[in-house]
């Protein structure tokens, strides 16, 4: 199924994680199949069924902070609340793969990074195994190969990455003005993703934050284009305007930009959200027609397009007689939309039995050599 990008209007598969055309993550994208661990305690438990080696051994360290070089890891922050996936670099720098609400994306995200590495460890292990020569032409390799082995691990990639960081990623995090443009002068703005362009300007009107894209991406689309008009990463007074990290705005982003499904009660009205986008999938219930019919975001209740407000309006994740309204899953819409999400399961859990989990299992003969992971990289 098509869903539009809220972003860039961009239309793609819902099964994609990010929108193909400006990378902006899919909110409602099917993040698991029912045979995988979607749960911190779940993966350890997977790990444990594998009879893999210790962590310090693998240095994937699953439900911990691990602060120490050549590292990979998942952790519930506890201050925030959010599930922070991480890779600490060779240099001792961290790459955060993932920061946010949504357990089971984070899991699945070092899930699939250490199903990655099994295989690749059980290759090194067979390359040994069927070259009986493979420690002297490793002894004389790594003698031969020292110095440039240092050029090409450590020197250009640092190099590069420098580079491609200044050239290639989004404008960082932080408060931004750019009075040198007429047209943007005088304005305060906020970039909310370190990963894909994501703007927010401060409304006086309605003295809040406010999605926008007033912000021409030619001009501002990049750290080296952005930084000189990057005022701070954290609010002052005198920016005006508030504390970005104090809004709905902010909050909506931290969820994903979800709303829990289920029947809400809202001034007299009944409404319905179908599915998890917080501006996609609501119907509203109809008196006179005792029926649902769509209702476009722009004419749901703002207070209802936000998870933080609308939980105190919501009403029942399930249909129950007593509200003398119809039950909207009895609706072919309701149908549609199930029989529509159950193909998706199918496929996902086809796709998911291609890959043989027997595949993950070690061997107490097999030896993990984490030196030849890729320390240098981002993940």
């Amino acid at each position: 199924m098509k869903i539009k990008c809220e972003y860039c209007d961009s239309m793609f598969d819902d099964t994609l994680e990010k929108c193909p055309s400006c990378g902006a993550p899919n909110a409602n994208v099917r993040r698991s199949t029912p045979d995988q661990p979607i749960t911190i305690e779940e993966l350890k438990e997977w790990y444990a069924s594998k009879g893999l080696p210790p962590e310090e051994t693998t240095r994937f360290f699953i439900g911990k902070d691990y602060r120490e070089p050549k590292a990979f890891g998942i952790y519930k922050d506890e201050t925030s609340g959010n599930y922070v996936v991480y890779k600490n670099k060779a240099d001792g720098s961290r790459a955060v793969r993932y920061e946010g609400t949504d357990e089971a994306y984070a899991v699945n995200e070092l899930f699939t990074r250490l199903k990655q590495e099994i295989l690749e460890q059980k290759s090194h292990n067979l390359k040994k195994e069927t070259d009986p020569n493979k420690a002297i032409k490793e002894g004389f390799k790594s003698f031969i190969i020292l110095g440039i082995t240092t050029i090409l691990c450590v020197v250009l990639p640092f190099t590069f990455g420098i580079v491609l960081c200044i050239f290639e990623d989004p404008a960082e995090s932080g408060y931004y003005m750019f009075n040198e443009d007429p047209d943007l002068s005088g304005r305060l703005f906020y970039h909310y993703s370190t990963y894909y362009l994501a703007w927010a300007e401060y409304d006086k009107e309605l003295n809040d934050w406010v999605k926008t894209e007033a912000i021409p991406k030619e001009k501002y689309e990049t750290k080296l284009k952005a930084k000189k008009y990057l005022l701070s990463y954290d609010y002052k007074p005198e920016y005006g305007g508030s504390d970005f990290k104090n809004s709905q705005l902010y909050d909506d982003f931290n969820n994903g930009f979800r709303v829990d499904t289920g029947y809400y009660a809202y001034d007299n009205d009944i409404f319905y959200h179908l599915k998890e986008g917080q501006d996609d999938g609501w119907y509203k219930y109809d008196d006179g027609n005792d029926d649902w019919s769509e209702v476009v975001f722009y004419d749901v209740p703002s207070d209802l397009r936000h998870q933080s407000v609308a939980q105190d309006f919501w009403y029942t994740p399930a249909w129950d007689s007593e509200t003398q309204i119809t039950d909207f899953e009895d609706t072919e819409e309701y149908r549609d939309y199930k029989e529509e999400q159950e193909r998706l399961e199918r496929e996902a859990s086809s796709s998911y039995d291609d890959d043989d989990d027997d595949d993950y299992s070690w061997s107490s003969s097999d030896s993990w050599d984490s030196g030849s992971s890729d320390w240098g990289s981002d993940w």
